[in-house]
């Protein structure tokens, strides 16, 4: 049969048209008007990582959602936290939507999308909340019923605090950020880690509450042959309460580069009995170390530099060797820990040599600007920046 142009033309449109109505009847079954809602797989927005699938994902991520019959979604739900849906990121086979900042207080592991119908699509998804992170105390000693201060990361409530000796503290506050607690420390507290807790795990610090590791100077020792410092060291003070026993107590006006020694004693004096407390691991692995202690100040500490010398030759060397601590503190008469790498301060001191017997020390101010020295150290102590 011989068919003309006209007829080929009108062929052409038909199968066209048939092809048409045929894509709507299938839209028709499993598109926008027909169709159940399914979920293929969740995969990350990245376009370096869009191939990554995940059933996982943390607090504020964004993430596109894929499947077929999606494009009547209303609500998008995180365990009991509803997310944003935006219209102009909801397609039939897609959704892209960002993981709730917020904390939920029921976990279903869940993820809950409900449609225009009132029909709702069910999908195991798990936000990723973090555990606790421990940053440090503002002072690792704290007398009993005392608050202590707690700073890190992810402190949700419910927050418990845990002090080594089992004996919860008390919590008094949980900043807004999540970043501090105050807890006031409970009778039975011992020395060591402690535990933070949330609904999302449990960390225990690096740090160690009330610290009585490698202490170099508690000031607690007998005074014998030391140089200078006997007449600061005060078991109290009407304007500073004691933390540790003994601790050294300063109040001077010092003029610019005036030579003032709050702490001298050689290695067969006194301070030796516990400056040999070092550990040989500090020597070889410096900086796994640092050097803390407290201090609580009762007018501006700025101006004058504490040079903090330790060594074998106490006479010959600390008037040319030394660290230079160049405080700028103000502690409105708390106690804060301050904490220097022991890196530097080893560095600093020409790396002496290990020695089993202990060494001589120098603190001592030295500075171009006048200072009024009114202020209160203890606890001087060489420990390791994580537990082994």
């Amino acid at each position: 049969m011989k068919l003309n142009y006209k007829s080929l033309l009108f062929l052409f449109f038909a199968l066209a048209m048939t092809g048409m109505f045929s894509s709507c009847s299938d839209d028709d079954e499993n598109g926008p008007s027909g169709g159940t809602p399914r979920i293929d797989y969740i995969r990350v927005t990245r376009p370096d990582a869009s191939d990554s699938l995940i059933a996982m994902a943390g607090q504020g991520s964004m993430i596109a959602i894929v499947g077929q019959n999606l494009q009547d979604a209303r609500e998008i739900w995180f365990n009991d936290q509803r997310g944003i849906l935006s219209p102009t990121f909801i397609s039939s086979t897609s959704i892209i939507t960002r993981v709730p900042a917020e904390i939920p207080l029921e976990i279903s592991n869940q993820m809950k999308i409900i449609f225009a119908d009132g029909d709702s699509l069910l999908h195991d998804f798990v936000v990723d909340i973090s555990e606790p992170v421990l940053l440090g105390m503002m002072n690792e000693y704290v007398n009993t019923g005392d608050v202590a201060s707690i700073f890190g990361n992810y402190f949700y409530a419910p927050v418990t605090v845990t002090f080594t000796g089992g004996v919860e503290g008390e919590i008094v506050l949980v900043s807004e950020d999540a970043d501090r607690i105050e807890v006031r420390v409970p009778e039975g507290a011992e020395p060591g880690p402690i535990t933070v807790a949330t609904n999302f795990g449990e960390t225990e610090s690096e740090f160690w509450f009330r610290d009585n590791r490698n202490i170099i100077a508690s000031f607690d020792e007998t005074t014998a042959g030391l140089w200078h410092g006997p007449a600061y060291i005060k078991a109290s003070d009407p304007d500073i309460q004691n933390i540790n026993g003994n601790f050294i107590r300063v109040n001077r006006q010092l003029g610019a580069w005036a030579w003032f020694e709050m702490y001298v004693g050689g290695a067969d004096s006194d301070v030796a009995k516990e400056t040999k407390n070092i550990p040989q691991a500090a020597f070889a692995n410096p900086s796994d170390y640092v050097l803390k202690f407290e201090v609580n100040t009762l007018a501006p500490l700025t101006g004058a530099e504490i040079r903090m010398y330790m060594g074998q030759d106490v006479g010959g060397e600390r008037g040319e060797t030394y660290y230079i601590w160049k405080p700028n503190v103000n502690t409105n008469g708390d106690w804060e820990t301050v904490t220097i790498p022991w890196e530097d301060f080893y560095a600093d001191n020409n790396e002496f040599a290990y020695n089993p017997n202990g060494y001589g020390v120098s603190f001592h101010f030295s500075g171009p600007l006048p200072v009024e020295a009114n202020f209160a150290i203890d606890n001087m102590r060489v420990v390791p920046i994580a537990n082994n």
